[in-house]
């Protein structure tokens, strides 16, 4: 995705051939004016590109392309690509060529991918710090239809954060512009997304009523993966609010995510994590174990993080014996792919397992060859947290002296960074 001038492709492909500037120019062009448009002073002429297409054996097209053709082609094989996880620097280096050039609409949807691709990486922070520019760069080029995508990327930052309140509000003002310039796209976007703010909430029945707002509408998706969101949430909501039609919602999300197995997974997942609330625990089990053969093996890094959810949900509901089975193979992969956050998580949830089956001198051990990890790369709020859990874990094993320590190493922390 490398940008190039006119001028710079003109010199690299003379370089690349072994001409002299007097060699291409052939008595057709001046050599001055030839310097002048491969440093980008003079615009060329059309017969001038051909003359140069020509004799470098380069396709005329390519050397037409200017940098904002160039800009928006390269955006648009990203959009296409249907994953913005891993685009961080080619979307930053593609930002500087418009912003340099002016187009401040390319840098609109830039930052627009940009800040997804922080979302979709949990990395908030990072996208909290370009918020400042995605909204300038909205009052340089005004439209409602990129201020409803405004609102909605930034209301699923305030979702993610938890903040459930300010991104109702901001989906609210999304769906109020959506409906005045009649964009069905937009609308229901803002809907879905509202809806899952209310489920968060436990607001089923608010949630269930914007649901049915985006099923009135669902002539207007149009892709298979949109509408099988959409029947994920009103699958889950069937379970929340007892309406009776999981089943069917649930074969629809099955259809529409089609080969797609995480995202299969992952519904399977959801399901499970509602029948344990419901106290259908048998089902929820069914569903946990059917989700963890069901994630594809293709990327262990994404599977090990998808079996640490699944084991935190089998600890927190007593399914020791499944996590435990779990727990094993993810601190084989987590140490096969020398990955120290994992190896962590691995080593805690080891130890809570072995503590809840009452064997608490293995427990100690990996609790502690979990803090030995995280002191390595964790926060001091983390840290902090999990010298609370370490104080407690000896205070319950009548182990008093021992609870202090951790206790005290928890004050000294607070006291020291004042991050409470």
């Amino acid at each position: 995705m490398e940008i190039l001038s006119t001028g710079e492709k003109i010199k690299r492909a003379r370089i690349y051939k072994g001409y002299t500037l007097k060699e291409l120019c052939d008595n057709k062009i001046s050599v001055s004016k030839m310097s002048c448009i491969e440093n980008d002073k003079v615009k060329p002429e059309e017969w001038v590109l051909k003359f140069i297409a020509n004799k470098l054996e380069v396709d005329l097209l390519y050397l037409k392309q200017d940098i904002k053709d160039q800009l928006a082609k390269n955006i648009n094989d990203i959009v296409k690509s249907n994953d913005t996880k891993d685009h961080e620097e080619i979307l930053k280096y593609n930002f500087k060529f418009a912003r340099d050039g002016c187009y401040s609409d390319i840098c609109f949807q830039i930052l627009h991918l940009l800040f997804n691709c922080y979302l979709n990486k949990e990395e908030l922070e990072k996208a909290q710090h370009i918020v400042h520019n995605y909204y300038y760069y909205l009052q340089k080029c005004f439209s409602y239809e990129r201020t409803v995508v405004y609102y909605i990327d930034i209301a699923k930052w305030f979702l993610m954060s938890r903040e459930f309140l300010h991104a109702v509000n901001y989906y609210n003002n999304a769906i109020d512009i959506s409906l005045k310039i009649d964009n069905k796209g937009l609308l229901i976007k803002a809907l879905y997304y509202q809806a899952m703010c209310y489920f968060e909430m436990d607001n089923y029945e608010k949630s269930y009523e914007l649901a049915n707002k985006i099923m009135d509408l669902m002539d207007f998706v149009e892709e298979d993966i949109k509408k099988a969101k959409i029947y994920h949430l009103m699958a889950l909501l069937s379970l929340k609010t007892n309406i009776g039609e999981f089943k069917e919602y649930e074969k629809k999300v099955d259809i529409f995510y089609g080969k797609n197995l995480r995202n299969k997974a992952r519904a399977l997942f959801d399901y499970a994590c509602a029948m344990f609330i419901l106290d259908m625990k048998d089902s929820a089990i069914h569903y946990l174990i059917k989700a963890e053969d069901m994630y594809p093996k293709d990327d262990i890094k994404e599977l090990v993080r998808f079996q640490l959810m699944i084991v935190d949900i089998f600890i927190k509901n007593e399914v020791l014996d499944k996590a435990q089975y779990i727990c094993d193979m993810v601190l084989n992969y987590a140490i096969f792919l020398n990955n120290i956050e994992c190896i962590e998580r691995a080593y805690y949830y080891k130890a809570v397992i072995l503590i809840k089956q009452g064997n608490f001198e293995f427990g100690e051990m990996y609790m502690n060859l979990s803090l030995d990890t995280l002191l390595k790369f964790a926060t001091n709020t983390k840290i902090y947290k999990r010298y609370i859990k370490m104080g407690e874990m000896y205070y319950k094993m009548g182990s008093v002296s021992e609870s202090i320590k951790y206790f005290d190493f928890a004050i000294k922390l607070e006291q020291k960074y004042d991050f409470l």
